[in-house]
């Protein structure tokens, strides 16, 4: 039994549009700023861009793809394609914590949501994203097999 984990639609889009829009705005700034030859503004565009692709690099090292196998789970990170084996021995707990829902002035606006951390024996943690479509059966094949 392999189940791959599958990101929803948009939750890429939605990580990285907020940087492409701050990207095309910094790159305009740079491009518009040799007409008026105005240094300070080229510096800060640059300045800002490179600091706005230093922070995509690190949001996107987040996102990881996870594979359960028989004998454990296979994480792979997007980015780097660095792969990680993780033993379903050294899994010590699951936990499931639910996020209450948004409320406005009008009513509920959403109902809320379950977020997963696999607590491994080392110490670290292993976050299963909500934004996964399969996230919840990703869960439960790992705790059927710890």
């Amino acid at each position: 039994m392999k189940i791959h984990s599958k990101f929803r639609t948009l939750y890429l889009i939605r990580i990285n549009i907020l940087f492409f829009i701050f990207d095309f705005f910094c790159l305009s700034n740079f491009f518009n700023s040799f007409r008026t030859e105005n240094y300070k503004v080229i510096l800060g565009s640059i300045l800002f861009l490179a600091l706005s692709i230093f922070f995509h690099i690190l949001k996107l090292r987040t996102v990881n793809e996870i594979i359960v196998l028989e004998d454990g789970l296979q994480k792979t990170t997007l980015v780097s394609g660095k792969v990680e084996f993780i033993t379903f021995s050294s899994i010590v707990n699951i936990q499931t914590e639910r996020v209450q829902g948004s409320y406005s002035d009008g009513g509920q606006i959403t109902t809320g949501y379950f977020e997963s951390t696999i607590l491994l024996e080392n110490g670290k943690e292993l976050f299963i994203n909500p934004d996964y479509d399969n996230h919840l059966e990703i869960v439960v094949a790992v705790r059927n097999k710890i």
